[in-house]
């Protein structure tokens, strides 16, 4: 098994770029769910088809431009890629959580 590499200057801005992505998802899915309770599930079910609408286009644009750009649809693999450090795959989650307990204690309404 692989060690981990240790946290650099920029692994540290991308953590708390994804944290900070992960409290508005987490708040973003407070919001749902508050809407759930009042029975909106018209506008629920429109918003999730318009974000998994969204991540479609943008994977078959990536794969596209990829494709324009090195004449195939996967790049070549590299035999050993050095691991992400550990902080970087909890961020999103813990973002998330603090989210959704934020939003509990108002953090909506300050930061939206």
């Amino acid at each position: 098994m692989r060690p981990r590499q240790s946290m650099q200057m920029f692994d540290w801005i991308n953590w708390i770029a994804i944290l900070a992505v992960g409290v508005f998802l987490g708040l973003a899915i407070n919001g749902l769910v508050d809407l759930a309770a009042v029975g909106a599930w018209g506008s629920i079910v429109v918003i999730l088809g318009l974000c998994a609408g969204g991540l479609v286009f943008y994977f078959l644009i990536e794969r596209v431009i990829n494709f324009i750009s090195i004449g195939r649809f996967s790049a070549p693999q590299q035999l050993q890629k050095p691991r992400k450090p550990l902080a970087l795959f909890f961020a999103l989650p813990i973002g998330i959580i603090i989210g959704v307990i934020g939003a509990q204690f108002g953090l909506g309404d300050l930061l939206l």
